[in-house]
C-alpha cells in the first residue's frame, strides 16, 4: 500500500545528500548548458528504462518537457504530455489545501479539535486538532483499512474505522505518519463544506488552477483524457486509474490523476494566489507545505512525491524563488528510482545563482 506512503519527506532528504554530496554542474549556470545537462540526465533515464513524462522549468520559462515509453503497451500507445498518472500522496497537498482554504473563509480553524467538527467523537480522540493531524503528530495509525486501497468503504465506515482505532500516542507528543489522518481531513471537508469532497476539491482548487486534465479513480474525464497503465509488482484489474473504484479507504489521501502538465498548473497557480488568498496561502505553505521542504544552499525548495503499488507515481521539487520546478510522472517506478531521477533533475535546475 505504497500509494499513501511519506515519499515527499523521503525527496527532501535524498535531495539534501544529493546536493551536499555531488555539487552537481555549474550553478543555475546559463540557460544553454543548463538544457543540455538536463536533457542529458533524461536521455540517461530513458537507456535506464524510464517510462513517463518529465516537465522542467527554469527561472520562470520552460526548459524541457518530453514523454517516453508506454502509457498501454498492449494497445502500442505511447506515453504524451497529455498522459495522465496516479500520483498517489500527492492527493494529501489538495487535501491540506481545502482545510487552509475552509479556514480562511471562516468555515473551521486550523487548531479546531476534533470534537470542534465532528459528531461523536471518541473522548480519546476529542481534543486532536486538525493542526496535529496535518503535521501527522495526532497519533493515527497509518491507515484504516484491512485489504488495501480499494477496500469497499463508506465515509462514516472509514471514520468509525478511524475512531475505533487505539491512538499510537498521545496527540502531539510524536509524529508518525498516516494516511488516515488525511481521510479524515477529508471527511471533515465534506461534512463543514455540505458537499462531496471530490466536488469541492474540482471546483475550489482544480478549477482555478485551469487543471484540465485532472481527476480521480474512475470519474468521466478519462473518457477524454488518457491514463497511463500502471507496470509494477502487483495488478488491480487493468491497472488503469480510469477503471479504478475510489473509496473512503483512500479518499483524502490518495486517487489523485493528473498530467505532469496539469500539476505543474497548479503549482504555479496555488503561489500566485489564482487558488488562495494571500493569508491562506501563507499558513499552508507555513503550516503545510514547510513539512516537505528544505534549505539547500540559501535556496529552499519544496517536494511532492507519491505512487502506488501497481507502478504508477510522481514527484515533484520546486524553487520558488528562482523559479525552477521538475514534475515527473511514471507507470513504471518498479523498475526505475524515480525519487533518485527527481532528486537529480532537481539539483540542477535548483542549484543556487
Amino acid at each position: 500500500m505504497s500509494s499513501r506512503s511519506q515519499r515527499a519527506i523521503t525527496l527532501v532528504s535524498s535531495l539534501l545528500f544529493f546536493t551536499c554530496a555531488e555539487s552537481p554542474t555549474e550553478p543555475h549556470g546559463p540557460r544553454d548548458s543548463l538544457k543540455a545537462a538536463v536533457d542529458e540526465t533524461v536521455r540517461t533515464a530513458e537507456d535506464q528504462g524510464f517510462s513517463g513524462t518529465v516537465l522542467v522549468t527554469a527561472d520562470g520559462a520552460l526548459l524541457v518537457t518530453s514523454s517516453h515509453g508506454m502509457a498501454d503497451r498492449a494497445a502500442g500507445t505511447p506515453n504524451g504530455p497529455g498522459t495522465a498518472f496516479d500520483f498517489g500522496s500527492v492527493m494529501k497537498d489538495f487535501t491540506a489545501a481545502a482545510i487552509f482554504d475552509l479556514a480562511d473563509e471562516g468555515s473551521l480553524s486550523i487548531d479546531d479539535t476534533l470534537a470542534d467538527v465532528l459528531p461523536d467523537v471518541p473522548a480519546d480522540k476529542a481534543g486532536i486538532t486538525l493542526r496535529q493531524i496535518l503535521e501527522h503528530k495526532a497519533g493515527f495509525h497509518e491507515y484504516h483499512d484491512t485489504e488495501g486501497d480499494f477496500e469497499p468503504m463508506s465515509r462514516l465506515e472509514a471514520r468509525e474505522r478511524i475512531f475505533a482505532q487505539e491512538l499510537l500516542f498521545e496527540p502531539g507528543t510524536e509524529e508518525a505518519y498516516s494516511n488516515s489522518g488525511f481521510t479524515l481531513l477529508a471527511d471533515i471537508v465534506e461534512t463543514i463544506a455540505g458537499r462531496p469532497f471530490q466536488s469541492y476539491v474540482r471546483d475550489e482548487l482544480m478549477a482555478p488552477a485551469k487543471m484540465v486534465e485532472s481527476g480521480f479513480y474512475g470519474d468521466p474525464i478519462w473518457d477524454e483524457v488518457d491514463t497511463a497503465i500502471g507496470y509494477g509488482g502487483s495488478t488491480f484489474v487493468e491497472n488503469d486509474p480510469a477503471t479504478w473504484p475510489l473509496t473512503w479507504a483512500l479518499v483524502g489521501n490518495g486517487g489523485l490523476v493528473t498530467t505532469a502538465r496539469d500539476l505543474d498548473r497548479w503549482l504555479v497557480a496555488v503561489r500566485a494566489g489564482d487558488v488562495l488568498s494571500s493569508a491562506a496561502f501563507d499558513a499552508y505553505e507555513q503550516g503545510y507545505l514547510a513539512l516537505g521542504s528544505a534549505e539547500v544552499d540559501g535556496v529552499t525548495l519544496f517536494a511532492f512525491a507519491g505512487a502506488g503499488d501497481y507502478g504508477l507515481g510522481g514527484a515533484a521539487i520546486e524553487c520558488p524563488e528562482l523559479g525552477s520546478r521538475v514534475v515527473v510522472g511514471t507507470n513504471d517506478d518498479e523498475a526505475f528510482d524515480i525519487e533518485g531521477f527527481v532528486v537529480e533533475l532537481g539539483s540542477l535546475v535548483c542549484a543556487p545563482p
